[in-house]
């Protein structure tokens, strides 16, 4: 099984038997090169660590995918629930969109409380696809993103009972949309559980869950074989 979005790389998150079940997004320049180490990462830099950049390390993020082999641009994107300028996380996004175009990569968008402009930007950039990871938008913008080709990953919280507006987002998005991920969870094994969640929302057998969330990353992400 595919994890589609697990920071293994991270103090305190449990390492994995085999780093080819994880694609691993990178947060910056200070991890460029541990993810590097995997064999599906992602290079990007992520809206909460943009006051440790410049600029000018737009320009080293655009050698660094040039000189390696990323699956993907990325995690990047918008949150509007933390204190960061928006502007600055408005022109990063889009340069990482421009990079995503630029190298014929998909990308890994971090959204929070700022789907609609996520979406509005995209649309200046319709030969991209992706992923929303964490998914935390609408059920009129999920369909809106599907509509536009992206896919949506799901995590730990949809096993949460409560989340009632995310399990009914789930419930109702084509399985073939899908991804399944475990974000910074201290367990990206427990990936096993969201796939039992989705499951049971959509009544499908799980194990037709597993084959086609892991179909739909290795054909986003252009990956030939998963081993």
């Amino acid at each position: 099984m595919l994890n589609s979005h697990a920071h293994i790389d991270f103090v305190g998150v449990e390492k994995l038997e085999s780093t080819n079940s994880c694609i691993v997004p990178s947060i910056g320049k200070n991890n460029w090169h541990a993810v590097t180490k995997f064999a599906y990462y992602a290079l990007g830099i992520h809206p909460w660590y943009l006051e440790e950049h410049t600029t000018d390390d737009l320009k080293m993020l655009d050698q660094y995918i040039n000189n390696n082999n990323p699956i993907a641009i990325g995690e990047c994107g918008l949150d509007f629930n933390r204190n960061i300028n928006k502007k600055k996380q408005k022109i990063y996004f889009q340069e990482h969109l421009s990079l995503a175009q630029k190298y014929q990569l998909p990308v890994v968008i971090h959204s929070v409380n700022a789907t609609e402009e996520v979406i509005m930007t995209l649309k200046q950039f319709p030969s991209i696809s992706g992923e929303i990871h964490g998914f935390s938008g609408s059920a009129s913008q999920a369909e809106l993103l599907t509509n536009m080709g992206f896919l949506l990953g799901f995590g730990m919280q949809i096993t949460n009972i409560n989340s009632t507006k995310l399990r009914s987002i789930v419930a109702n998005t084509p399985l073939e949309f899908i991804l399944i991920e475990t974000d910074d969870h201290h367990n990206p094994n427990d990936m096993l559980k969201v796939a039992y969640v989705v499951a049971e929302l959509k009544q499908i057998p799980v194990d037709k869950i597993i084959e086609q969330c892991d179909n739909n990353a290795l054909s986003l992400f252009n990956i030939k074989t998963k081993t």
